[in-house]
Parts: C-alpha cells; sequence; structure tokens
C-alpha cells in the first residue's frame, strides 16, 4: 500500500488553525488535569499505534497534529477496510499479541468489543459529546441527512420525514443504499426501529422503500452523485458534509431536508485490550474529543462528536435549532450487523 503523505505546510496549517481553537475548552473541563497524568505515562511508552478506516491523508494529518500537542510519542498507523481491520485486530488478540493500540473506525470498534478485544475506557469528556459509550470514546461521527435535488423537487412536494421517502409518490425517483450491506441505510434502519418501537411501522417503512423500485447503490459517494446530477430527486440517505460541501462549496443543486432529524451514527477511538501503549491510547482518543481535536478532524471533513462545536458539517449548524438527532446505539446492530439484518430486515426486504 502506498502511503500518501500531506506536505509539511498543510499539516502546519491543520495544525495552526486547531490550535487556535484549543483555547475554547469549556469551564471546569476534566480533560487538562486527565490529560497530563497520561502524558506523563504515555511518554514513558513513547509511541501509540493505530489501525483506522480513515484516509491517509486523513490519519496523517490527524497524527501529526496530536504529535505537535504532545511531543515524544511516536505515531504510526495501518489502514484498511472494517472487514479486514476486525479480523486482523481479533486473530492478533487470540494470539495474544500486543500488536495496536487504538482503532478509530466506525463499525469495526463494537464488533471487535463483542469479541472481548477492547478494553473498557470511558473517556472523562462524556458531558461534552452528543452520543456516549461507556465502554469506547466516541470521537466523531457519521451524520445522516435526507437530500434532495432542487432542481427536480419542489419545497412543497418534499418528504417531511424519513418515513415519508416510502411514499409511492416518489417511486422510481430515489437513490436508495442497500440496506442489507450494513451501510448507512441499515444503520438508518436500526437507529428508526429503536426509535418508533413499532414493529408494524417498520415493516411498512422497510416495505415501501422496496416498493420504490429502484436499484440499490452500495457505495454512498456513487448514489450521491446520482442525485446531484439529477437522476434521482432523493438521496436515501446522504452524508450531511458530502451534503454541505456539494451546496455550499460547489454550488450543487442540493439541500438538506431540515424536518427530517439526522441519523447520527458513533465514530470510535476503542483501546485494544492488549495494548501496549494503554497510556498513549487513552491520551489520543481524549485529544479528539477536545476542541483542538474535533477541529483537527473536522479540518478535514469528518464530523465532530462534541456539543456545541461550530462547523459547517455541525448539526447545529445545518439544522434547525433544538433539532434532536435520532441516534443509533442498538447493541444488537453494532456487534452483529449482518445477524441483525438477517432477522429484522431481509423477511421484509426480500420476502
Amino acid at each position: 500500500m502506498k502511503i500518501k503523505v500531506l506536505s509539511a505546510a498543510v499539516v502546519a496549517a491543520v495544525v495552526a488553525w486547531s490550535g487556535a481553537v484549543f483555547a475554547a475548552s469549556a469551564p471546569n473541563d476534566p480533560y487538562p488535569k486527565a490529560a497530563a497524568a497520561l502524558y506523563e505515562k504515555a511518554k514513558q511508552e513513547g509511541a501509540v499505534i493505530a489501525y483506522t478506516v480513515w484516509d491517509v491523508e486523513h490519519i496523517v494529518a490527524i497524527l501529526d497534529a496530536f504529535s505537535k500537542r504532545y511531543p515524544g510519542i511516536k505515531t504510526s498507523y495501518w489502514q484498511g477496510r472494517n472487514p479486514e481491520i476486525v479480523q486482523r485486530t481479533v486473530t492478533e488478540f487470540q494470539a495474544g499479541k500486543e500488536s495496536v493500540d487504538i482503532i478509530l473506525s466506525d463499525n469495526a470498534p463494537p464488533v471487535i468489543r463483542a469479541a472481548g478485544a477492547i478494553q473498557p475506557y470511558e473517556t472523562v469528556q462524556k458531558d461534552f459529546l452528543v452520543l456516549h459509550d461507556p465502554t469506547m470514546p466516541i470521537v466523531s461521527l457519521q451524520i445522516q441527512a435526507l437530500v434532495y435535488n432542487t432542481k427536480k423537487l419542489k419545497p412543497g412536494d418534499l418528504p417531511k420525514n424519513w418515513e415519508d421517502v416510502a411514499n409511492p409518490k416518489y417511486k422510481g425517483n430515489v437513490a436508495l443504499d442497500d440496506p442489507m450491506r450494513a451501510g448507512p441505510l441499515s444503520s438508518q434502519l436500526a437507529g428508526l426501529k429503536e426509535l418508533w418501537k413499532n414493529d408494524a411501522k417498520f415493516a411498512a417503512y422497510v416495505k415501501g422503500l422496496k416498493a420504490l423500485n429502484v436499484p440499490v447503490n452500495k457505495s454512498t459517494s456513487a448514489m450521491f452523485r446520482l442525485v446531484v446530477s439529477g437522476e434521482y430527486a432523493i438521496c436515501q440517505p446522504a452524508l450531511l458534509h458530502d451534503a454541505m460541501e456539494e451546496r455550499d462549496e460547489k454550488h450543487s443543486p442540493v439541500e438538506i431536508v431540515k424536518t427530517a432529524p439526522p441519523v447520527v451514527f458513533p465514530r470510535y477511538g476503542g483501546i485494544y485490550a492488549k495494548a501496549p501503549h494503554p497510556n498513549a491510547a487513552k491520551l489520543l482518543a481524549e485529544w479528539l474529543i477536545t476542541p483542538e481535536g474535533q477541529a483537527t478532524l473536522d479540518k478535514v471533513g469528518r464530523e465532530a462528536s462534541r456539543k456545541g462545536f461550530q462547523s459547517k458539517t455541525s448539526i447545529e449548524h445545518a439544522y434547525p435549532k433544538g433539532t434532536k438527532p435520532i441516534p443509533v446505539n442498538d447493541k444488537g446492530f453494532m456487534e452483529d450487523p449482518k445477524k441483525w439484518l438477517d432477522t429484522n430486515v431481509k423477511p421484509l426486504w426480500e420476502g
């Protein structure tokens, strides 16, 4: 695998920009005291190793910014897809290897945790998070938005919520994610099922999506491009950062449906059970949640998990005040998405 390293100028810009925000820490923030203690131990460990699904350019910039903030800790990483990360980590755990310190990903850490290969760690900054897991710090979010092409649909014809997308009037006009691939639509279904607590409503929704009679997509970005180009009117679902970039920077004819609450899926910093540098791993996870760490994530296009963090891709920026996101936190789905989908979605989708 070729590793693309960002230029020194780009990394410096990320560090400088994020550093400017660091001073905005909340009063009575427990992080400084906790970080000071962790840093002393982390310097003795001298390194931190990450496995991640994040883009190479992103993880390079993030780890370089962390190293600037906390000198003396050598950073390294291995990048792969979620199934590869799960297989590698669980195999190493079963072999008793002290191989990695932190797993930075979305789908992989809960599966690895179910295999017993995650060391429980609760962030001291839990009160600042949109979503909180007492066993793994949530350092970022995947935020799903309902997006439409403004040239294909008039405001009066828009779906008012996620459930409305299954209305027969949108038949043939929705770019639809494959609900069985454990992608964004799959996690959305897990979130909605838990929110609704109504099996009949859930079944009607899944069957209604099937009845739209459109091909399903296995790439979120490719699906979104179909809506940007006008081939379809609605993207079910899109990622908020894609929509904001396309609308605000490229001035494409797309907009979010602001009455459909965003669906939020956690991205974790899970501490490996046999981490050779556990204090450095905890320090990295904690730093990622600080205003400085969140700004670094935001700078490379990853949504913040910290409440009140201001950016173009934050829920507060994109949606009306008081909008409550729909969380995805179903333990069964998180730890075994295939089993959950086979049980709850497959009979409705393929039946």
